[in-house]
């Protein structure tokens, strides 16, 4: 899973599926630009995808197919991990479930705590809870790291504990040539909406604290379409340390399980308008909604004229870049009691302009 920034220490703490009709057989061609090999599926809807002015991009939004639940990285195996249960969120069983949810170092492994409390929680009992609620289409994410520190500081080089859901990939190099093009980072704008509430937030201090951040952050995977290139492209929904943030750009380092790999975080500043999760420069439980809705397109081109300039991408333009993966959650160090609603989350496409 991402690994800690390296700007949180200096700041003082960072299934594959193809759409419906996608899933219609139909004749295989190869297309060829600038020497890169494509495969290409063409199918008989396709005139039906000419005429659409957009597209919804992340796979199974309603969490319809169920949830993996995974167990803890093995970082003494390579971090290594299994996955050991689904779970439905409907009155129907899981089938061929995209989503994961991962509770990389946030204590005890879920395989040996959960305790399921209805058809739309998955939870220990008091420390981790993801649930979904299909009618409010709302996710709740809990995390309580007491369990994790037990009264311990958080110190240099410690893992950082997570409660997030991802997909992997979002299956862009099986669809149709038609479909892949509102994938591509090249779409003249991408609009990310959702709204967020922070529910629970409580601070615990400990003497000898390295650093202390609740981060609740949204990261989409950017690969090449046929190269190897991969950035972790993010948003900052959520920084305990400030409400202004600005975007940071950087590799991901600073642990033992860092990827290595690029990341352009898009900073809070530019996400909440005129409202905010703190008051008198400290984050504040809410009962109102904050929404959020933002084009990425501008900040996928600042992501990739800074890659193209400092040698990591491959690509030669940012039309050979996709979106295609994603992970949503908590990324916490030091002792925290949180939770965070997000609700009608989508990330629309508009390759042509809206």
């Amino acid at each position: 899973m991402l690994a800690t920034l390296l700007f949180l220490a200096a700041c003082g703490g960072a299934g594959q599926t193809v759409t419906e009709t996608d899933a219609v057989k139909g004749s295989e061609t190869e297309t060829a630009s600038e020497g890169e090999s494509e495969t290409v599926i063409e199918t008989e809807t396709e005139e039906i995808k000419k005429e659409a002015k957009n597209m919804q991009l992340i796979p199974d939004v309603k969490l319809e197919t169920g949830m993996k639940l995974i167990t803890q990285k093995n970082h003494k195996n390579g971090d290594s991990f299994t996955s050991f249960k689904s779970h439905s969120f409907y009155d129907t069983k899981p089938k061929n479930p995209l989503w994961r949810l991962a509770q990389w170092d946030s204590g005890p492994d879920l395989k040996e705590l959960i305790i399921k409390s209805d058809k739309s929680t998955v939870t220990d009992g008091k420390w981790r809870t993801f649930s979904y609620d299909p009618e409010e289409n709302m996710m709740t994410f809990h995390l309580d790291t007491s369990l994790c520190y037990d009264g311990k500081p958080a110190v240099y080089g410690d893992y950082w504990p997570h409660l997030l859901i991802e997909q992997g990939d979002f299956g862009v190099k099986e669809m149709s040539k038609i479909t892949r093009e509102y994938y591509r980072c090249d779409s003249k704008n991408i609009i990310l909406s959702l709204d967020l509430k922070l529910g629970d937030y409580k601070k615990t201090e400990i003497e000898g604290d390295w650093v202390r951040a609740a981060q609740f952050l949204l990261y989409f995977y950017v690969k090449g379409i046929n190269t190897s290139d991969f950035c972790w492209f993010g948003v900052q929904l959520f920084d305990s340390r400030s409400d202004m943030n600005d975007n940071y750009i950087g590799y991901d380092g600073g642990k033992a399980d860092a990827s290595g790999a690029m990341i352009f975080s898009i900073g809070s500043k530019y996400l909440y308008g005129d409202k905010s999760f703190f008051e008198y420069g400290k984050p504040v439980p809410n009962s109102d909604w904050i929404h959020i809705e933002i084009d990425i397109r501008p900040f996928l081109d600042k992501m990739f004229e800074y890659g193209k300039n400092d040698g990591y991408f491959k690509a030669g333009n940012i039309d050979k870049l996709c979106i295609n993966g994603m992970n949503m959650g908590w990324e916490t160090i030091g002792t925290f009691d949180h939770t965070m609603y997000v609700k009608n989350l989508t990330l629309t496409s508009y390759p042509e302009g809206k």
